[in-house]
């Protein structure tokens, strides 16, 4: 992985932070942990866990064990956050991958909408 390049999905990934830190018994009510593998120019640049059992969001490996890992491209995801792209054209174009629970992904969704402009 690349050390600390600055991607665009960072700030995707601060508003999540917020927003858990926010509704941290929303979160708490999904009680999975998530891992995104963030590419750039086709590898991974860097991973987050939304780490929901105990309302966390970080980056670095996740500890102990992802229920669902998702990996896509960093301008996908700043797309995704932003709806431009919809997490099943995503999917279903190969521009997100997901393994794990899938279902867990779709409780997802109103926890990745940000409002901020990126």
């Amino acid at each position: 992985m690349t050390a600390a390049s600055n991607l665009q999905s960072d700030a995707v990934f601060a508003g999540i932070k917020e927003r858990v830190a926010e509704n941290e018994a929303k979160a708490k009510a999904i009680n999975a942990v998530f891992l995104y593998k963030i590419t750039d120019s086709g590898k991974v640049a860097k991973e987050w866990v939304l780490d929901l059992k105990k309302a966390s969001v970080y980056e670095g490996p996740v500890q102990g064990k992802a229920d669902t890992t998702m990996t896509i491209s960093d301008s996908d995801m700043v797309d995704l956050a932003l709806g431009k792209l919809q997490p099943q054209t995503a999917f279903m174009k190969g521009k997100l991958k997901i393994t794990g629970n899938i279902m867990l992904a779709q409780k997802l969704a109103p926890l990745l909408k940000t409002e901020a402009k990126l």
